[in-house]
């Protein structure tokens, strides 16, 4: 009783009588505002860029153009060693999760419960927050921080971490972190999750995230603040859909296109084990989102460019 106790004080703000204040949110995109950082500018890339983490022949993440395969680098950008999610907010701030792939050389476990933040003006990376977890990473489980989101609504940054969890006991955590203040605001207490997105649905702010355990998908209402409520639920199931799989959603995307709300759900073959990591053919799960209902209709499934 304790612990559950603990996680509402903790992650939510509820009235007198149990209702959360759930705010007035604009449906739609909540990461829309997300710039792109000013230094590009100076790199000599081009404008058309993306941020590239395939980390194939390098460490650590890359500008790269599409067009004219030029390539550029800021010397801290390895600092981290091999990272996986990334995320911007709306002054094109980036936030950077380290993420080990076939050996620990690089990505020690006692430093992989962090966030970097790459400036959006010197485009210098350092580290911007060391999580709190129940346990540390270790050799056994050395995954800490691996998904990331931006929400521009509350100005906040969500965090899904593995750190501490046992084979047969989820420790992980989702948590809420105010981006002004660098501070831990709300977590989801006993949550393995990787993926994690923000969507403002007809009804509620929702967060989603993929488990880390099964092929699952959750989802649970956020508050005026952005902090987590009791209204939980279970969205699908990727091995459920046709042509389904038993892999976990590594990563949330949501766009707006032809006047309607889609989602990709991005998978990953995920065990607890480094070489797992490293699934050559992984796909993109496409659904579109129905008002009505408050829920996300499947529309088909497709390879995952450069995946």
């Amino acid at each position: 009783m304790r612990k559950v106790l603990a996680t509402i004080a903790i992650g939510t703000l509820l009235s007198a009588c149990g209702k959360a204040d759930i705010g007035s949110f604009k449906p739609g995109v909540a990461n829309a505002c997300q710039a792109m950082p000013a230094f590009i500018s100076q790199t000599g890339v081009g404008q058309t860029v993306a941020i590239d983490t395939q980390q194939r022949g390098y460490t650590g993440l890359r500008l790269l153009n599409p067009q004219t395969r030029k390539t550029w680098r800021h010397p801290t950008w390895d600092d981290a060693g091999h990272v996986g999610a990334f995320t911007r907010d709306k002054d094109g701030n980036i936030y950077v999760a380290p993420t080990p792939e076939v050996s620990l050389a690089d990505n020690p476990p006692a430093l992989q419960n962090r966030i970097y933040r790459i400036d959006a003006k010197s485009g210098e990376m350092a580290l911007w927050l060391e999580l709190p977890a129940v346990a540390p990473p270790s050799s056994s489980n050395p995954f800490g921080t691996m998904g990331l989101f931006y929400d521009c609504d509350t100005d906040s940054l969500y965090a899904s971490s593995l750190a501490g969890s046992e084979p047969r006991q989820a420790h992980g955590r989702i948590y809420r972190i105010d981006v002004v203040s660098q501070q831990v605001k709300a977590q989801l207490e006993a949550t393995d999750a990787i993926g994690v997105g923000v969507f403002n649905g007809a009804e509620h702010k929702r967060l989603y995230f993929g488990s880390a355990r099964s092929s699952d998908v959750y989802s649970v209402a956020l508050d005026a603040s952005g902090d987590f409520t009791q209204d939980m639920r279970h969205e699908f199931a990727l091995v459920t859909l046709p042509d389904g799989n038993s892999t976990s959603v590594r990563k949330f995307e949501f766009a707006e296109r032809q006047g309607q709300y889609v989602m990709q759900a991005k998978e990953l073959e995920f065990g607890f084990r480094l070489l797992a990591e490293n699934n050559p053919h992984k796909r993109v799960y496409q659904f579109r989102y129905q008002a009505g209902d408050d829920r996300w209709q499947f529309t088909g499934v497709i390879p995952e460019a450069g995946g």
